[in-house]
């Protein structure tokens, strides 16, 4: 098994967070996370990477805050044990868009949508890290500095389950 390291940001606005939807183009199971995805070589600190697939994701440019959550999984299907920081972050540039997807890889078969999604929303729909969907998070997003939270382990496949 290989293990991976992923950087993902937060963004939310007006009780709305920004998702992105992934589709598994073979058996239609969906799901949907912040923008992220793994480390690369061209990526200097996850912070770097955070950035770049954020814009990649979603079109956003961001700041970086700090380090709001930790979590690990185990993706069978890739047969990867990742390690997933997701860093709190703020919109100051772009237009929201899924152009920069295009020729970067597997994503574009598997991103399909990217949305600021309302709160009272996201109780209908399959989100990881689940956290997002509790008042624990909405609490959690208003503070700043707050101690970076450890969210356990699961284990899954890249469709989610």
């Amino acid at each position: 098994m290989r293990h991976r390291i992923r950087a993902a940001v937060i963004l939310v606005k007006e009780q709305k967070i920004l998702l992105v939807k992934h589709v598994h183009p073979i058996i239609g199971n969906e799901w949907w996370v912040p923008p992220g995805g793994g480390v690369e070589e061209i990526d200097k600190s996850i912070f770097d990477c955070a950035k770049r697939e954020t814009w990649e994701e979603t079109g956003y440019t961001i700041e970086r805050k700090e380090i709001q959550y930790i979590r690990e999984f185990i993706d069978h299907e890739l047969d990867a044990q990742n390690l997933e920081v997701f860093v709190k972050g703020e919109v100051i540039g772009g237009e929201i868009t899924l152009e920069n997807i295009f020729g970067k890889g597997q994503d574009e078969h598997y991103i399909k949508a990217v949305e600021w999604i309302d709160r009272e929303n996201l109780r209908d729909l399959t989100v990881y890290p689940e956290i997002l969907k509790e008042d624990e998070f909405w609490d959690d997003i208003k503070k700043d500095n707050m101690p970076t939270k450890y969210l356990g382990k699961t284990e899954g496949d890249r469709d989610g389950n």
